[in-house]
């Protein structure tokens, strides 16, 4: 069970244990869009954990059955003790996946290549070490003349988990993905955020107002002194501001003081150059980003794409029309 206390003894000593990994963040998922939960396990003789992962079962349209850890979220390593080889749990992984009769585990991190196990290269990560002072964050001179048009122009950042926070939030939200001609995923799911998570202090949503008006504003889940920038949206309306630059320096500059020593800013998917440029300027470095099929069949695409449709539709639309969209897509594209 994904409360099982020995996981969680697990996670909470696992240096690399981050937000994705929390009970609370599996629950977001499988309650919002009705999936079935669990931890998958490797253990000695003796019941002791020594390697595991969140997982989801999903199913296609047609009926197939996989398993994923996690959808919906950029990377979710295989959490391995430190004294057992990476190399031998993929083993029994793939033994396991192979022989459960589902048509294949996604791990969204990289595992060992072999027959069944396929390492595939989906985008980009970018990471951003934390100094213990903020003075020793070395952004680029565009990122510091955004950051200070904002200031001079009034932008102001807080910090809250309260329902206007969520709703101003969700508004931005759902403009940005309609910016971009994507689907937005139903308000049920930051619902599930906001209570299981942020409210019990496992993230935080930062605003940033201007005049009174919320022009930018993000959500940042935390645990293990590990912080990621989750979603960030952003006023189509209002794009002079330099708003969502004070946000992100704001957050960066109080990650050093209060005990976090990696800022994670999310995948970026091949061909956005922009947003890579926008997290490397930042002082983020770059690495590919993996994810790992365990199936029997070779790959012929990767899954987990939202089904084709146009993205001039959505961009011309209404914003109940992206909103919609996503209430019906997003569960078939786990």
């Amino acid at each position: 069970p994904i409360k099982d206390p020995q996981w969680c003894e697990f996670i909470s000593s696992h240096p690399d244990a981050g937000p994705f990994h929390l009970p609370a963040w599996t629950s977001v998922i499988a309650d919002c869009y009705h999936f079935d939960a669990f931890i998958l396990t490797v253990r000695d003789t003796d019941g002791e954990i020594l390697a595991g992962a969140p997982v989801v079962a999903v199913r296609s349209p047609l009926g197939r059955r996989r398993w994923v850890s996690l959808p919906f979220t950029d990377v979710c390593p295989l959490l391995v003790r430190s004294d057992i080889d990476v190399n031998e749990v993929a083993v029994a992984l793939e033994e396991h996946v192979i022989a459960s009769g589902v048509s294949g585990l996604e791990v969204r991190a990289g595992l060992p290549a072999n027959e069944n196990v396929h390492p595939v290269e989906v985008g980009y990560r970018h990471v951003l070490e934390v100094p213990s002072d903020p003075a020793a964050l070395r952004p680029r001179r565009g990122q510091r003349l955004r950051r200070n048009q904002a200031m001079r122009k009034g932008v102001k950042v807080t910090y809250g988990a309260g329902p206007e926070d969520l709703a101003a939030f969700y508004r931005l939200h759902t403009l940005t993905r309609r910016r971009h001609g994507v689907p937005v995923q139903p308000r049920r799911f930051f619902d599930l955020i906001q209570a299981r998570l942020l409210v019990p202090g496992y993230g935080f949503l930062a605003t940033a107002s201007l005049e009174g008006q919320v022009v930018a504003a993000a959500i940042y889940l935390s645990h293990n002194g590990i912080l990621v920038n989750k979603y960030h949206a952003s006023d189509p309306r209002c794009p002079d501001t330099g708003a969502g630059h004070l946000l992100d320096w704001e957050i960066m500059a109080a990650a050093c003081t209060h005990g976090y020593h990696t800022i994670d800013m999310g995948r970026t998917d091949f061909g956005a150059d922009g947003l890579r440029y926008y997290k490397t300027a930042w002082g983020a470095v770059e690495e590919p980003l993996v994810y790992t099929y365990i199936c029997r069949r070779p790959l012929e695409s990767v899954p987990g794409r939202v089904p084709g449709f146009s993205q001039k539709i959505i961009q011309h639309s209404p914003p109940w029309v992206c909103r919609a969209l996503g209430a019906i897509l997003y569960r078939w594209s786990a």
